[in-house]
């Protein structure tokens, strides 16, 4: 027979082990619900692009919420060509730009970086400000702040910056 004080140290470490699994699948499920709008949202705005746009296949996705909360998304039509679209799904308004109409989001890179040597991109979005499209770069300089600068989507002249958060 277990003695009294191996019983209560299995049934201490099998309680601890069953909280621990009932720990991780509400973490894994909290987690995945926190993701839904967002797959939601992309789900969303590639199904309205499908139909109502020329774009047929989808390369990239993006979002930026500067006062406006707007959605967009890269892709190209059956020949080739890309596309940028944009919508805005407040007022539920869509944009779409030809690329050709527009600067790249390599082309945004490449400019953040010739400006501003000292710090790392960690992410471009596409989206609306104050009426026009613009690409947003955010970027982590090598003291820890953060820096975000803005583009014109059309021209890629720089719009507001914002450094040293």
């Amino acid at each position: 027979m277990i003695q009294d004080d191996t019983r209560q140290t299995i049934k201490f470490i099998v309680w601890v082990v069953v909280i621990a699994i009932v720990a991780y699948i509400a973490s894994v499920v909290i987690f995945y619900r926190a993701g839904t709008p967002s797959r939601n949202n992309e789900r969303q705005i590639s199904q309205i692009a499908l139909k109502k746009t020329p774009i047929k296949n989808v390369d990239t996705y993006y979002h930026l919420d500067r006062g406006v909360n707007s959605y967009a998304l890269k892709g190209t039509n059956a020949k080739g060509k890309n596309y940028y679209f944009i919508y805005l799904p407040k007022s539920k308004k869509a944009y779409i730009y030809p690329s050709n109409k527009g600067v790249s989001e390599k082309r945004v890179r490449d400019a953040y970086k010739s400006s501003h040597s000292n710090s790392q991109i960690s992410n471009v979005n596409l989206g609306w400000y104050q009426g026009k499209a613009v690409w947003e770069v955010s970027a982590k300089t090598k003291s820890g702040n953060y820096n975000y600068v803005l583009y014109d989507f059309k021209d890629g002249n720089e719009i507001n910056s914002v450094a040293n958060l």
